[in-house]
């Protein structure tokens, strides 16, 4: 089986970036105490998700019927609706933003993906994005994918993302640190984030090999590989350009079979 191996470009799309910066202005939390981090998530990630943007656009014809799960804050949400894609959002507590999705008019249910099956009939969707989420995953992630694959036409996409823990960093954290992390590694912190954000943090990270392995025994066809994300200094910026596989994140693109 052929995967197609890629590097994220530089920066996303003008246009895509102008479409998060602007959904952006019109998303708020409901509840108080997740202002601070919807602000500091905002300005972190606006980037990244204008990358995740431009990936939907080039695999995802418009029109089609998309499933985003963990949608909160909303970013690509509401971005993929103002780009005329019938989306759909699935979060574990939406009623955190509830203002924001009646306001911008979207859908997004309920649902713990963790323990409960998706509330839509099998074969619904033309596509699935599940960014950054499987890192998260700390009880079935088999149950988890099988519920996506059930969900997907035949023929529809899967577009997942993650950390890349053989990644420079999470390299030079293991060998130099004894830490097994590339984007978080405080464990203690990560589990408090189910009392104070109603979620889990990093349950832990993976290797490619691990994602794409699994991906395929769920029965996913796996047909890209986009290493992505940039390190602060020259010496890692040029070690990742030469070393595309050091990315500090990933993304994946898999179809289910007809």
């Amino acid at each position: 089986m052929r995967v197609d191996i890629q590097r994220e470009p530089s920066r996303p799309l003008d246009t895509s970036l102008s479409i998060i910066e602007t959904c952006g202005g019109r998303i708020t939390p409901d509840e108080q105490r997740l202002a601070d981090w919807h602000r500091s998530f905002f300005a972190g990630h606006k980037e990244r998700i204008a990358f995740d943007l431009d990936i939907v656009r080039s695999n995802v014809p418009h029109n089609c019927s998309i499933l985003e799960l963990g949608s909160i804050p909303l970013l690509l949400t509401t971005a993929l609706s103002a780009l005329d894609y019938e989306v759909t959002g699935c979060d574990i507590a939406p009623e955190r933003y509830a203002s924001t999705i009646n306001s911008a008019g979207i859908c997004v249910v309920k649902c713990d993906i963790e323990t409960e099956q998706l509330p839509f009939p099998d074969n619904s969707f033309d596509a699935v994005v599940f960014n950054e989420l499987f890192e998260h995953l700390r009880i079935n992630p088999i149950f988890t994918l099988s519920e996506v694959l059930r969900v997907m036409k035949p023929s529809a996409t899967l577009m997942l993302s993650t950390p890349n823990l053989r990644s420079w960093g999470g390299m030079k954290n293991y060998l130099l640190r004894n830490r097994a992390y590339s984007c978080s590694g405080d464990t203690f912190t990560e589990y408090q984030k189910l009392a104070k954000l109603g979620h889990m943090g990093h349950v832990r990270e993976y290797t490619t090999t691990e994602i794409a392995e699994f991906m395929q025994r769920i029965g996913f066809k796996l047909t890209k590989i986009i290493f992505r994300g940039a390190y602060p200094t020259v010496f890692a910026k040029s070690l990742t350009r030469i070393v595309p596989s050091l990315s500090p994140f990933v993304s994946y693109v898999a179809t289910k079979p007809v």
